[in-house]
């Protein structure tokens, strides 16, 4: 796939995305579209914390960006958000001031060494859905583009190295950063491949989610593979890693064609960690909690094993 392609892809996405009005985050315009090096797309939320931040997406794309492009092999990326704009000089570094300010929706597209910026009006009303019109091009390299998001676009495509091992889409079956309480972020230098995949795995994931101030976690991750016989291996080689370091198994609701609870402790006892393991045909997931002070309790697992069951589901059925 070309360039061209990509963006033509991301431009579309972009537009029937916030035409839509589905969710009640769908007009949140920061969003990371990407392509990586097996052909396969990514769509990538900013996680809600972020957006509670006075730098909000920036923040996100300077420390966050350079572990995800490099963790889902990205080679093309494009970045979605919403801003205002003012024609009046006098408000050109304050645009929110001007009450005749414009909102645009913008889209970063990049690949190493080539960067663009493209641009779409959006008005909105009171009484209706915001509309979005078409995409124009704004600006390129050759125009000298500058600013924050290009810069740390720019870096994180530079720093990338090799490729580090297809994710998609096991990356979808994973639960993402709206699935997860709004203090909790996905720590993108732990998520990724698993780091000891099988050679039957066809893509893997593993997404880790913590508060800023380490405690708390939750770990989800799940394993495709290109035969029948992957899946119950993989649970069978957890069920006993989980046995032998003094985990129990609990009742919990099915999931898949098998599935397993246990719970038990970590970090000398510090942490209790409530466990979900289930398979279908060709995918193996897991899905943990672990905190202390007894923030998770059992019924967490089960309530987010479920919501990564969904995500599996609606993935075996597109």
């Amino acid at each position: 796939m070309t360039f061209e392609d990509f963006r033509r892809w991301a431009l579309d996405r972009s537009l029937q995305a916030t035409r839509r009005w589905e969710e009640p985050h769908d007009d949140e315009f920061q969003v990371l579209l990407g392509l990586d090096d097996y052909g396969a797309f990514h769509v990538v939320p900013v996680p809600p914390i972020y957006l509670k931040k006075d730098r909000g997406h920036v923040h996100w794309l300077g420390g966050a960006l350079p572990d995800l492009v490099a963790n889902r092999s990205l080679q093309r990326i494009a970045f979605r958000t919403s801003a205002w704009a003012s024609t009046n000089p006098k408000y050109e570094d304050q645009p929110v001031d001007d009450p005749k300010r414009t909102e645009r929706l913008w889209l970063q597209i990049a690949e190493k060494g080539r960067f663009e910026s493209w641009m779409a009006p959006i008005k909105r009303s009171r009484s209706d859905v915001p509309t979005v019109g078409e995409w124009e091009l704004y600006a390129t390299d050759e125009d000298g583009l500058s600013g924050a998001l290009p810069k740390r676009i720019r870096i994180a495509l530079d720093k990338r190295a090799g490729s580090q091992g297809p994710t998609m889409p096991a990356a979808d079956m994973v639960l993402g950063p709206w699935d997860v309480p709004d203090d909790l972020f996905p720590v993108q230098s732990s998520c990724g491949p698993l780091p000891n995949p099988s050679e039957t795995a066809t893509s893997s994931y593993r997404a880790v989610f913590r508060p800023e101030s380490p405690g708390p976690m939750i770990i989800s991750q799940a394993a495709v593979a290109n035969s029948d016989d992957a899946p119950p291996d993989y649970l069978l080689g957890a069920l006993q890693a989980l046995r032998e370091t003094g985990n129990d198994e609990f009742e919990g609701p099915p999931l898949g064609e098998e599935s397993h609870y246990f719970r038990g402790k970590l970090d000398g006892g510090r942490l209790q960690r409530y466990t979900a393991l289930w398979r279908y045909p060709t995918v193996f997931c897991e899905l943990a909690v672990a905190s202390p002070s007894g923030r998770f309790k059992a019924s967490d697992v089960r309530r987010y094993a479920a919501i990564q069951d969904k995500r599996v589901r609606a993935e075996l059925e597109a």
